[in-house]
């Protein structure tokens, strides 16, 4: 590798991020600077608890804690490393490739700058330094046998980046072929969110209650010791044997054997993790140079033309008049609701809700609860509040999704408030469909009183509007633009990143209001009055009314602002992502 062009590609690469920086403004240095600050404080306390634990705790500790200190810590690390990719699908390249093969520079240069630059996360920035620092602390703590680690912490990272760099480029590759580039988004998605949930679903089923000490409540007769010994070594036999299968188990197992003054494990596992890491950034470079020199067998080339049916496409779908909506809107809401049904970001984004019925949902159904009746009332609003939640990157980012479709809205002669009231009625069906799905499939686990059944649509309602005119604010004020096939800004902005986590603490208080109706009934039937009257459904009908007319008089406002916000809107999403 030339050492010139590997210090231009260094020099390059960090211009760009400086004019990034200088594009964002001052706030956006200022702010990012705030946050790459505890970044750093958290990479410094995970480096000084991980050293003063391999310090004072491990070294007195059994073989088998430190197994499993570790196996948490790499089960940890591959969790939010998994979210990160999860974000971004299709790999994102530092230094566009395709822009340097024309010139007489190095391509193994650019390539592993990007590669590099793919290290940097925040994942990487805290559970590195924890990592070194229990490392460091061991050696000081239990001898120089443990230095053996640092390598075996390298190799495991070599493993993981660039197994995931390569799985990346292969699926860039195959996304080049766009009839296939929706589908894969999704049932990847769909894969590592099922992946990421293995904990949860183990702690459902709940395996280790079987080798819990005897309760004399219980009725059953205690264990012997014989009995209780062969399930300990029962679930001893399982990690171990699940570490030697998954290759991330031999960092644990490695440590382990340097507690036994056994280095062949650690040695062995740094071996072999370095030769995985080292044939997947082989593979992911030979995928790249194919990808890039138009090699790939999943290139797309043109296919002869073919007559067009134009009776193919539906149009009668947006000939559909909405009641009491004005017919901008309706197409607006109309045009937004198939947008958000075929745009695989919006598909990925949908997953979550889903998945969350599913997950929670499987929770209250296996575990033996049985809560009072008021608490079962407040079942409606806790299904919605998950739903909306999880939707606060799509509906709070609303024109970042469109990209370049925000001209459309720009020269449109509709009102601005019809397209606000648009994009909202887009979202309703999704969210009023699943927070209701939610709350009718716990109801019927945990059955609450008819009146609060009845005061649950008009409930779930008035949290929509509440959660819409939050939306819109952040949509207006701080939008940004999106990666195509990516849930990823493409320039993130300090200050709409603040904004961002302003919103999603703000958000519970901004729902609690809605529940007043319930307190007050509360209040005044725990003081014995008016027992008997359903003061929560009057109350909650008359308050989904008032909700909803100050929700017209703040649409009407937010247009308005949108009216002056929208050249610098349209500035904002239509940035060159690619």
């Amino acid at each position: 590798m030339n050492g010139s062009h590997l210090r231009a590609f260094f020099w390059l690469r960090w211009r760009l991020f400086v004019n990034q920086l200088r594009r964002g403004g001052i706030a956006n240095v200022v702010i990012l600077s705030i946050l790459a600050a505890l970044a750093v404080l958290a990479a410094l306390g995970m480096l000084i608890g991980g050293f003063l634990a391999g310090l004072f705790l491990l070294p007195t500790a059994q073989p088998l804690i430190h197994l499993v200190v570790w196996d948490v810590l790499a089960v940890v690390f591959l969790f939010w490393w998994g979210i990160g990719v999860l974000t971004d699908l299709q790999r994102s390249e530092a230094l566009a490739l395709d822009k340097f093969l024309h010139l007489p520079v190095s391509l193994k240069g650019a390539f592993l700058i990007n590669y590099l630059s793919s290290l940097f996360s925040l994942s990487t920035c805290i559970f590195v330094p924890g990592m070194a620092g229990l490392t460091l602390g061991l050696v000081v703590g239990d001898g120089a046998a443990h230095v053996l680690l640092l390598p075996l912490v390298g190799a495991f990272l070599l493993m993981v980046t660039a197994l995931t760099y390569q799985f990346q480029g292969w699926l860039a590759s195959l996304m080049a072929n766009k009839r296939r580039r929706q589908t894969i988004i999704v049932l990847l998605t769909m894969s590592m969110i099922l992946f990421c949930q293995l904990p949860n679903l183990i702690n459902v089923l709940r395996p280790w209650e079987d080798i819990r000490p005897w309760d004399e409540h219980a009725g059953k007769a205690p264990p012997t010791k014989e009995e209780a010994n062969e399930k300990e070594l029962a679930l001893e036999r399982a990690i171990y044997v699940g570490n030697i299968i998954l290759p991330p188990g031999w960092l644990p197992l490695g440590a382990m054997g340097l507690v036994n003054d056994n280095a062949l494990p650690a040695l062995l596992g740094t071996l072999g993790m370095g030769l995985i890491g080292g044939a997947s950034l082989w593979r992911a470079y030979r995928t790249t140079v194919r990808y890039y020199t138009g090699q790939g067998s999943s290139i797309v080339r043109p296919a002869p033309a073919a007559p067009q049916n134009l009776d193919k496409t539906p149009a009668y779908f947006f000939e559909k008049k909405l009641p009491w909506v004005s017919e901008p809107a309706a197409a607006i809401a109309l045009a937004s609701f198939r947008s958000l049904l075929r745009a695989p970001e919006a598909k990925m984004m949908l997953l979550s809700p889903i998945l969350l019925i599913i997950i929670f949902g499987s929770m209250f159904v296996t575990r033996a609860m049985d809560p009072p009746e008021m608490l079962r009332s407040l079942i409606p609003f806790g299904a919605m509040a998950m739903v909306l939640f999880s939707m606060v990157a799509m509906v709070g980012n609303q024109f970042g999704f469109d990209r370049n479709g925000f001209r459309v809205y720009v020269l449109c002669p509709a009102r601005r408030s019809d397209i606000l009231l648009g994009k909202n009625l887009a979202i309703a069906p999704l969210a009023l469909g699943m927070g209701g799905v939610l709350a009718l499939f716990l109801a019927v686990f945990y059955p609450m009183g008819v009146e609060y059944l009845l005061a649950a649509p008009a409930q779930l309602l008035s949290m929509f509007m509440v959660f819409c005119m939050m939306a819109n604010w952040l949509s207006i004020i701080s939008p940004m633009a999106i990666r195509p096939g990516s849930l990823k800004a493409a320039q993130p902005k300090g200050l709409a990143i603040l904004l961002s986590l302003a919103f999603m603490f703000l958000f519970p208080a901004a729902l609690a209001p809605t529940l007043l109706p319930w307190a007050i009934e509360v209040l005044v039937q725990s003081r014995g009055l008016l027992t008997g009257v359903p003061i929560c459904l009057v109350l909650t009908l008359l308050e989904c009314a008032g909700i909803g007319l100050l929700y017209r008089l703040v649409l009407g406002w937010q247009g308005d602002v949108l009216q002056r916000r929208e050249q610098k809107i349209l500035d904002l999403v239509t940035v060159k992502s690619e």
